[in-house]
């Protein structure tokens, strides 16, 4: 199986002016930075941070994940530096569908300089070439117009509404658009 083989080691991407790398604890107080501002995380399914261990027991269980072979989420830094701005992963990996779910998020003052497209990008042609996935979706709250943008920009299709499809701490249930990309559709929007 492809997820089995190609996770053995953690995988570093490179893009054109970006570094994709492993989060390591050493990156707890940037992460912390990026997840406490209440603009990033207003459409995150979770509060803003509000204490460093939060960080830390973040960064623990991304690290758990992929050595689980559950999820694997990059570190975004630019190439000019090594702090860390934001990250981009997989999770809900189902290998027997060849699928997976994206999630990301970037520190506010990098927001419309085209980071995060060059970074997702990077992380769904692997998906789709060394994991061999057919199928990439994503969650998005209708209000969350930017995100939705980006992804359609990158050829994601708007699936439609999920209904209080998930529970989201304080925030209760809530309402998420379902964006996907193929494998096919991926390859021409890529040519």
């Amino acid at each position: 199986m492809a997820l089995q083989r190609e996770l053995q080691t953690f995988p570093k991407l490179e893009t054109h002016n970006l570094l994709l790398r492993r989060i390591i604890s050493g990156d707890a107080n940037a992460l912390f930075k990026i997840l406490s501002g209440p603009e990033v995380t207003e459409f995150y399914d979770e509060d803003a941070f509000v204490d460093i261990s939060q960080a830390s027991d973040q960064i623990a269980a991304w690290e758990n994940g992929f050595k689980n072979k559950r999820s694997i989420r990059w570190g975004i830094v630019r190439k000019d530096k090594d702090d860390l701005i934001g990250s981009c992963g997989y999770y809900g990996f189902h290998s027997w569908n060849n699928r997976a779910s994206i999630g990301y998020e970037l520190e506010r003052t990098s927001w419309r300089q085209g980071i995060m497209t060059e970074a997702l990008g990077s992380i769904i042609d692997f998906g789709f070439r060394c994991l061999e996935l057919n199928r990439i979706d994503a969650l998005v709250m209708p209000g969350n117009t930017a995100s939705i943008n980006l992804l359609e920009k990158i050829g994601f299709r708007n699936e439609g509404l999920l209904r209080e499809y998930e529970r989201w701490g304080r925030k209760g249930f809530v309402d998420l658009c379902m964006l996907s990309v193929l494998r096919k559709d991926w390859g021409k929007y890529r040519s």
